[in-house]
């Protein structure tokens, strides 16, 4: 073999120099013709131990490669392309085991679609236009080509809330990734009211570069015209070039861009750029929404615009009629129970439709009706069954041969009597008349919302996050465990916990230590309130880098977290105020600034004698006058410090330690109940400190 590719090489440098002439190319083709003869002599030579021979064969092939290669490459230098049949590549010879079983011929991308689009419509009911064109548009950029570093589309998906256009798109790429069409179908999503405020803009783009390097092919983009106007174009920016010019140096530390200022650093990033992602904006908006807010150039760059159409009265019945199918699947599979249920039942989950929440109010009820079917089952002990599906005007109901599961509509999530039970330790706090007000007003609203909702109206409940400034001791903490006990109450939130924290507790020690930290606690607050107590010493200036990490991964987890997570900051008036200008985000997160006033001297005297009977004593009558003016004496002087509600509660513990050394100077075996509860005005120390 080696003689074989000498001799090839010898005619191409006969004489000491390269021959590219016609007779020297002649001579090339020859013997390379020559030489893959002897090659295929070799193969089959069945004299030879296969698997000796096959390792013989690939070792040839790969000498072979090169000696083509470089045969090319000489000749192609000199201006000279090589005739195809004397530079024609051997390719390995693959030996798979043989099964018996013909490997299926791989699909075509027409295929892949129609495939893809076939079991789409079996999940999207009442859509068939709308998929059509959303189809269309994921086809495009394999008919047209994508251009390098651009989106591979940009697809508009509108429609009136209701019509199935979040589940029509998760089950289009889910298909066409089951079909091959796409790698993974799965949607990362973006929603763009998050970024309300200028100051978001880090945030945005921290997140638009985690969706881009998420590895998901489809990024959807919600809400865009409740994103702040000046962060737009850097979605623009996305949708019309596929890149993003970072307007400060970013470094990539662990899959995240960090912001390093000034500093020269190693992975220095000046942009980010799309992988060839799909961009899907959905909207309840007309088209010329887009243009108002992003502009014209960002029209064109749309590829597709798809719609979708209100579900016609035959759709919803079809769509009910899947749901009670599926119910009916599940029961019999895991519970071995068989239903039978006819078009009332589907008519009922048809009925229960509801324009906020689209399909998801049919699945709703159907997954109550399995878990009360699955309780049923446990608690009876029961075996494979068959019942009828019966509709009463308060729902679903399931009549077994010796039981009946009724699966009521579900009524309103307030628990009353808790609600009545806040309201009336609330009634017990003295003072802070207008505090309590805006605390029960919270109720007022949500049952409204709950209510119009109901009705297939509008609705939205505002943002509950809260910020309550004023003196030490003005009742704040009190307030906000009443809050996470009155908003659990009344459904809003699923646990009703109060986590307090301080900067102690949320600002680590060390680089990379702040974040995990901060999204600890975060976590633990999940389902309740998350109460942070001198909320300002989280901001020393634009130095306090830990702090500022703290407060942005605050901001990011109640926006991560706004359907079960309420935020209260408290602390001084003056430094509060300050501490919103660490990131204007922060006032738009924090609509509800709540002032706690301090308290007047007849109100220290109301709670002072509240504490005493708190703890099983009475003040004598003879102590109010003296204590009144105490306490005017000391808000006068200085309420910050002077410690309002605190100092009360403080005063009555030092007045029963003294009240304990007086009573035990004398015979305590003549000591009535009268005298061991009785707080005199010499128990308590009234001197000015």
């Amino acid at each position: 073999m080696k003689n074989d590719i000498d001799s090839i090489l010898n005619s191409l440098f006969a004489g000491g120099r390269l021959n590219v002439g016609t007779n020297a190319k002649s001579r090339a083709a020859r013997d390379a013709e020559a030489f893959l003869e002897n090659l295929e002599r070799a193969k089959k030579n069945t004299d030879t131990d296969l698997g000796q021979r096959i390792s013989d064969l690939d070792r040839l092939n790969d000498e072979a490669q090169k000696s083509m290669d470089e045969m090319r490459r000489l000749l192609e230098s000199d201006g000279i392309e090589p005739k195809p049949a004397a530079v024609q590549t051997v390719q390995k010879e693959e030996h798979p085991v043989t099964t018996g079983a013909e490997e299926e011929p791989p699909k075509d991308t027409a295929q892949m679609f129609k495939e893809a689009r076939a079991v789409a419509g079996d999940t999207v009911i009442g859509q068939d236009a709308f998929l059509n064109s959303l189809f269309t548009a994921f086809k495009r950029p394999g008919i047209m080509g994508t251009p390098e570093g651009k989106p591979a589309a940009v697809i508009v998906v509108s429609g009136k809330e209701g019509t199935g256009r979040h589940s029509a798109l998760y089950a289009a790429a889910a298909a066409l990734a089951k079909s091959g069409a796409l790698k993974n179908g799965k949607v990362v999503t973006l929603d763009l009211s998050r970024y309300a405020s200028a100051d978001d803009s880090k945030l945005l783009m921290q997140d638009l570069f985690s969706a881009m390097q998420s590895g998901n092919e489809v990024i959807l983009f919600e809400n865009f015209d409740k994103c702040h106007k000046s962060l737009l174009p850097m979605i623009a920016a996305l949708a019309e070039d596929g890149a993003l010019q970072l307007s400060t140096r970013y470094a990539l530390q662990k899959g995240m861009l960090i912001e390093v200022g000034t500093a020269l650093v190693p992975n220095a990033v000046s942009e980010v750029k799309l992988n060839g992602q799909f961009l899907v904006f959905i909207t309840d908006k007309k088209d010329s929404a887009f243009t108002d807010a992003f502009g014209a150039p960002f029209l064109m760059s749309v590829t597709d615009f798809c719609r979708t159409e209100e579900f016609t009265a035959e759709s919803l019945m079809r769509i009910g009629q899947m749901a009670m199918e599926g119910l009916a699947a599940r029961a019999k599979d895991r519970l071995k129970f068989t239903l039978h249920f006819g078009a009332d039942a589907a008519q009922y989950l048809a009925a229960q439709f509801s324009r906020k929440d689209g399909v998801e109010s049919m699945d709703r009820i159907c997954e109550r009706c399995f878990r009360l079917l699955s309780e049923a089952k446990l608690h009876k002990n029961a075996g494979a069954l068959a019942c009828d599906v019966k509709v009463t005007k308060d729902g679903l109901v399931f009549v077994f041969p010796e039981f009946t599961v009724s699966a009521e509509e579900e009524k309103q999530t307030v628990n009353q009597a808790a609600v009545d039970e806040v309201k009336a330790e609330m009634d017990r706090i003295v003072g802070l008349t207008e505090v309590k007000d805006y605390v029960l007003s919270l109720e007022r609203n949500y049952v409204i919302q709950r209510l119009r909702e109901s009705r297939g109206m509008k609705a939205d409940v505002p943002t509950m996050h809260m910020i309550f400034t004023g003196n030490p001791g003005t009742g704040k903490t009190t307030i906000a465990r009443l809050v996470a006990r009155y908003l659990k109450a009344m459904g809003v939130l699923t646990g009703g916990q109060l986590i307090e924290v301080t900067r102690a507790d949320l600002v680590g020690k060390y680089v990379g230590h702040t974040a995990p930290l901060t999204q600890q606690v975060i976590r633990s607050a999940i389902g309740g309130v998350l109460f942070i107590d001198e909320a300002y010493a989280l901001y020393r200036g634009q130095d306090d880098s830990f702090g500022l990490e703290a407060i942005d991964t605050i901001v990011k987890g109640m926006e991560d977290n706004r359907q079960d997570l309420i935020v209260i900051l408290a602390g001084y008036s003056r430094e509060m105020e300050e501490f919103l200008t660490a990131n204007s985000g922060l006032r738009s997160r924090f609509p509800n600034i709540i002032e706690f006033p301090d308290y007047t001297a007849a109100e220290l005297t109301k709670i002072a004698r509240i504490t005493a009977e708190g703890k099983g004593y009475v003040l004598d009558k003879t102590c109010e006058p003296p204590l009144e003016a105490y306490f005017m004496r000391r808000q006068m002087t200085d309420a910050r410090t002077a410690g309002n509600g605190r100092m009360a509660r403080n005063l009555i513990e030092d007045a029963i330690l003294n009240q304990s050394r007086r009573l035990t100077m004398g015979d305590v075996t003549q000591l009535t109940k009268e005298n061991l509860e009785t707080l005199l005005p010499e128990d308590f120390e009234l001197t000015e400190e």
